[in-house]
């Protein structure tokens, strides 16, 4: 009888953490799973700690590569060899904290129509100490939004889906050599919904060696033109990579505003070009989303709500001395988009100006005060 999960892991000189990564994947409270693992041509000793490893466990399956393919292609391999219905990511420098098969599964088998399921990712450092927890759950309906602009999902290792669904739609574009991850997520969100789970069930390890440090101008790149891809898909528009990149920055301004301020030569001019080419794609990906042709209200809404946020926390980084014609333009935009929130947020900055200004004086007049009462005291 076929196993329920297909684990699928593609190793290349992993052979640093790879312990730590076969180890969790072993230590699984859900134990109806085989271990697909290929070893890409490595020239370290990756393939030895396998082997040891296969010996013990007969769930792990090794197969090893005459040359190296790649991450794409080894992975596309892994699916075609896969037998169970869904397929758990793993990579062999992160960490599967023990209940993630166990929650993943029971979500995958409660609903139908979810192609794929993530979680909350914890980031640590090479030696695994935390550095960060990313969370990333959300409402389901808004994860196709933000993928058209990044990987709102934040990463692969975390990720269990369902293998038919990724079969009929080719598995991973071998053309991809970096976010091919990105790219499939693209893909399967326009034949089923995606949940991420409010768990942290994965440590992500961040080190010196690892891909995304190594090679993280070519993996910019290729995810700049899936975002490029996305959004011509949508509105027929072909942008530069520098609009995109625009798009992206501002779609991540609530959660990475360090960002988003070290790329403050944002203008006015790039304020209207983002909020005219929003309207477009709001409404383009409305129709697109939309059951029968009508377009979800909820959805709509929440949309309308998200977009005016991040115009208006754009407005609120922007100091009133320096920059207060360009803070009342973008707050004009975010007043289109959520006219209640900005509201909100004005008349609390008017009703904060009194008092500002009523602290600003008391030391004014406070030394005054003791003036007069000292030049009372001389006579």
């Amino acid at each position: 009888m076929p196993p329920k999960v297909s684990v699928v892991m593609s190793v290349h000189n992993g052979s640093h953490y790879l312990h730590e990564a076969v180890e969790s994947i072993l230590n699984q409270t859900f134990t109806d799973f085989e271990f697909i693992t290929i070893d890409d041509f490595s020239t370290d000793s990756s393939w030895e700690i396998l082997t040891k490893y296969a010996d013990q466990d007969q769930r792990i399956k090794l197969f090893k590569n005459e040359k190296n393919l790649g991450l794409t292609k080894s992975l596309n391999k892994g699916l075609k060899l896969a037998q169970g219905d869904y397929i758990a990511r793993q990579d062999a420098d992160d960490v599967s904290l023990p209940e993630r098969f166990e929650k993943q599964v029971a979500l995958l088998e409660l609903d139908s129509e979810v192609v794929l399921a993530s979680c909350n990712i914890e980031f640590v450092d090479a030696e695994g100490h935390s550095l960060a927890t990313f969370r990333r759950e959300c409402d389901r309906e808004l994860i196709a939004w933000y993928l058209i602009f990044y990987n709102y999902l934040w990463g692969h290792s975390q990720v269990m889906f369902r293998r038919k669904s990724a079969m009929d739609l080719g598995g991973y574009c071998e053309s991809h050599h970096y976010n091919q991850d990105y790219e499939l997520w693209c893909r399967l969100i326009k034949v089923g919904s995606m949940v991420i789970l409010p768990e942290v069930l994965l440590q992500r390890r961040k080190h010196s060696r690892s891909i995304s440090s190594e090679k993280a101008s070519e993996q910019r790149n290729y995810s700049l033109s899936q975002s490029r891809h996305n959004i011509k898909q949508l509105i027929g528009e072909e942008l530069s990579l520098e609009e995109v990149e625009d798009f992206r920055v501002f779609g991540m301004i609530t959660e990475n505003w360090e960002s988003f301020t070290k790329n403050l030569k944002f203008s006015g001019e790039k304020a209207e070009k983002l909020h005219s080419r929003l309207k477009k794609l709001y409404r383009a990906f409305l129709q697109e989303t939309a059951p029968k042709g009508t377009p979800d209200p909820k959805l709509s809404c929440q949309l309308r709500i998200l977009i005016g946020e991040q115009f208006l926390f754009w407005s609120q980084l922007l100091s009133k001395r320096h920059n207060l014609g360009l803070k009342l333009r973008i707050s004009l935009y975010a007043f289109f988009w959520s006219p209640l929130r900005v509201l909100k947020y004005w008349l609390r900055e008017f009703w904060r100006l009194p008092l500002s200004l009523s602290r600003a004086l008391v030391p004014v007049l406070a030394t005054r005060h003791t003036g007069i009462k000292a030049q009372g005291n001389k006579k």
